[in-house]
């Protein structure tokens, strides 16, 4: 029974990590300067990104150590455990790589410093002949885009969430 606990326990432990580190988001640095120049979206192209959010070597060896423990809880013979170790790799790594695809779209831009192909996330305030500001000098650069004469930046969004562009552009 104090086997059981023990490895209840650890298993436990080592789930609530994995989730709670897929939760966090990143920090930003205040005193980051930044550069931009305009332009004007000429043309749209549905992409996937990978962002590399998470890192798919250290999640299968993550998984493994999960699976092993669950294998042996389970099975409590070391088939369970390397069975369950080879599951919770191969999860593992299948998660991160699913987790780090994401919605893209190439934007064509004709732009102050000549034209240019921009990958970003996909955002409902893309449109061709949009004006849009192209923003770069930190880690990431950003696209704003100028709605009702304000500079918005493009936040990415499911393609589900405005069909009608995603269609639009996969045409």
């Amino acid at each position: 029974m104090i086997k059981f606990t023990k490895t209840l326990l650890t298993a436990t432990a080592i789930s609530s990590t994995l989730i709670l580190t897929a939760c966090t988001n990143e920090l930003t640095t205040a005193g980051n300067v930044s550069s931009y120049f305009n332009g004007t979206i000429t043309d749209m192209e549905a992409i996937d990104i990978n962002t590399g959010n998470y890192d798919k070597n250290t999640n299968m060896l993550l998984g493994a150590a999960a699976g092993a423990l669950l294998g042996n809880l389970i099975n409590g013979k070391s088939t369970g455990t390397l069975v369950g170790a080879a599951v919770g790799g191969l999860a593992g790594h299948g998660l991160s790589k699913v987790g780090n695809r994401k919605d893209g779209v190439r934007l064509s831009i004709d732009s102050d410093n000549g034209p240019l192909v921009v990958d970003m996330p996909f955002s409902c305030k893309y449109a061709i002949g949009k004006k849009v500001r192209l923003v770069s000098g930190s880690s990431r650069g950003a696209v704003m885009v100028k709605i009702n004469g304000h500079w918005q930046t493009a936040t990415q969004d499911a393609y589900s969430k405005c069909p009608a562009l995603y269609n639009q552009i996969k045409d």
